[in-house]
């Protein structure tokens, strides 16, 4: 399809990275405690999950109004773009995942959104409101390009988040981004580099969207792990997947990575992104065949 109507009412195919990823650790003399929440970006679904069951910041392109999470998301149709040429439509949410609200986050306003393709190159940018919304035209060559989106806020780490190619005509999203103690606590488990890039992905079934145990992951470059289940911690000792589906890749080169899923002996699925050192941090989905 052509990407540049913007009042199109298209439905996204399935393929939707989705990204989670926050960490909650206290320690008490008597106990340890670690409750991990996942952002990781799964790019997939008609309309975001609840928000104990949501795995990531994308849903389908739909009318404004609130979703299942009670959020109020801005409205896209109507919407002018002063853009010549193809275009693509994001309009959201950014929020801020914290140790006392780790999953739904809450408003985060004032974030640098830019959306870059993959040498880099600024495509569009914008600020989300006093409320955390947006909403961005982000022009495109005929058929899609491939591509990151960057969230940039003065004392937070900065997120780059690889989902899907932007050829759709618009995709709603909800962005989020993680306070500095839920941003660590992994990096300081895997002995990261701050010389070195990190990334950190989950792997989900293409059809039910769920996350997928028993997919092992092979990297191009750094070390990977994956979060195990019981304490929901990084470890480098697993061979796979487990339940949350989620892996990590610590001190590999700043520049490209290439990701290769194996189910079994099999290759379901390679991606690659981009990497960078200091506090930057990769977020990848990838959806693989049942």
């Amino acid at each position: 399809h052509h990407p540049g109507a913007a009042t199109s009412k298209s439905r996204l195919a399935r393929d939707r990275d989705r990204s989670r990823y926050s960490v909650v650790l206290s320690r008490s003399w008597w106990r340890i405690e670690a409750v991990v929440v996942l952002l990781i970006a799964l790019l997939s679904c008609a309309e975001n999950a609840r928000p104990g069951d949501d795995l990531g910041p994308f849903h389908a392109g739909v009318d404004a109004g609130p979703d299942r999470d009670g959020l109020q998301y801005p409205a896209v149709d109507g919407f002018v773009a002063e853009v010549a040429g193809p275009y693509v439509i994001l309009a959201g949410l950014t929020r801020l995942m914290t140790p006392t609200d780790p999953d739904l986050g809450e408003p985060l306003p004032h974030v640098r959104i830019t959306v870059r393709d993959m040498t880099q190159a600024p495509l569009a940018e914008t600020e989300s409101d006093d409320a955390g919304a947006f909403i961005l035209a982000v022009p495109v060559p005929d058929g899609g390009t491939d591509g990151y989106v960057e969230l940039v806020k003065e004392g937070l780490p900065t997120v780059r988040q690889f989902d899907r190619r932007l050829d759709e005509h618009w995709t709603t999203m909800r962005l989020r981004m993680l306070d500095a103690s839920l941003y660590s606590i992994p990096r300081q488990i895997l002995g990261q580099d701050e010389r070195m890039g990190y990334v950190q992905g989950s792997v989900y079934d293409r059809k039910s969207e769920v996350p997928r145990a028993g997919v092992r992951v092979e990297s191009s470059a750094g070390r990977v792990a994956y979060l195990s289940d019981g304490i929901p911690i990084p470890k480098t000792d697993l061979a796979q997947t487990q339940s949350h589906g989620v892996f990590f890749v610590a001190n590999c080169p700043p520049g490209p990575v290439t990701l290769t899923l194996f189910a079994g002996d099999e290759v379901v699925a390679t991606r690659t992104v981009l990497t960078w050192p200091h506090s930057v941090l990769t977020q990848v989905g990838v959806p693989v065949p049942n």
